[in-house]
């Protein structure tokens, strides 16, 4: 096998993190870009290049793809604000395709879908909601990697459920006392390990054609109420409150659960999860703090 491609990370957050740790364990080049520098330091630490950007300024992705031709890019940037929706990504996308990029990677949202009701599954061919204003930056946004697509840009889009792991998810908001089920619990949710994540990125890397579209969920969307008292119960603390998605004289709890079919995904990659469901990415989290803690 060849020698991998820089992988260079706009907006290395959580899920950057990680990735980043990943790829440096493949002894490849790694950039890492966000404005705050200071927390990313760690990774500096181990090897990646750490380079302030901000994405609501201008010739910002340029000079931070120099020197990384045929660079994999993985853009993990929430629309900012003060830019009119979708400039950020397509300047980056651009910049990608002049720098010579070999693949440009768009962590998305399934929350384009609204609401859905849940017996219905959901799948790259189910209409978006254009009348949800809080995801319609996230709509441009993938205009704008489409467009690059037609400019000649290899692209994909993956539209992402809930993602979870060591220090984020369910399981930290039960600790701190402040997650609520929302109408009972019983809607849908479709989650995502952080590594099973991760892996699909390098999937598509390495597999996906340009212009690509997936869903990334696991295999088995669940009732929150379901997945809340699973952790409850091993970590012994009560059943949280629920909340009725509408009432009157508070705001609308959102509620965008849904269940994801990620049946392309595992169709055209080849792609097998690590953690299928709830119970093995849970576990695997328990046995990581284990290994922390110890």
């Amino acid at each position: 096998m060849g020698e991998l491609p820089p992988l260079v990370i706009f907006g290395c957050g959580y899920v950057g993190t990680r990735l980043a740790k990943a790829a440096l364990a493949q002894g490849r080049v790694v950039k890492v870009c966000a404005r705050g520098v200071a927390r990313l330091q760690p990774l500096g630490e181990l090897g990646a290049q750490v380079v302030w950007l901000d994405a609501a300024k201008s010739k910002q992705f340029g000079p931070a793809l120099t020197s990384c031709r045929g660079a994999t890019v993985v853009y993990s940037i929430p629309p900012p604000a003060g830019l009119p929706a979708g400039e950020a990504v397509r300047r980056a996308a651009k910049a990608a395709l002049e720098q010579g990029a070999s693949c440009f990677i768009y962590l998305g949202s399934s929350g384009v879908y609204g609401n859905i009701a849940d017996p219905e599954w959901v799948d790259e061919e189910t209409p978006v909601a254009h009348d949800d204003g809080a995801m319609a930056p996230r709509l441009h946004d993938e205009t704008a990697v489409q467009i690059a697509a037609g400019a000649g840009l290899r692209t994909a889009i993956l539209r992402l459920g809930g993602i979870y792991g060591p220090g984020r998810g369910v399981r930290v908001r039960l600790r701190k006392g402040n997650y609520e089920l929302i109408d009972g619990g019983h809607h849908f949710i479709s989650r995502i390990h952080v590594d099973d994540l991760v892996a699909v990125i390098f999937a598509v890397e390495a597999r996906a054609p340009s212009n690509a579209l997936y869903i990334v969920a696991d295999d088995r969307p669940t009732p929150q109420r379901e997945v809340a008292l699973w952790i409850c119960q091993r970590l012994g603390l009560p059943e949280p409150l629920s909340v009725p998605a509408f009432a009157s004289g508070r705001p609308r709890a959102t509620q965008r659960g849904r269940r994801l079919s990620n049946a392309k995904l595992k169709r055209e990659l080849s792609f097998e999860f690590r953690y299928p469901t709830y119970v093995e990415g849970e576990q695997a989290i328990e046995a990581e703090e284990t290994l922390v803690s110890g």
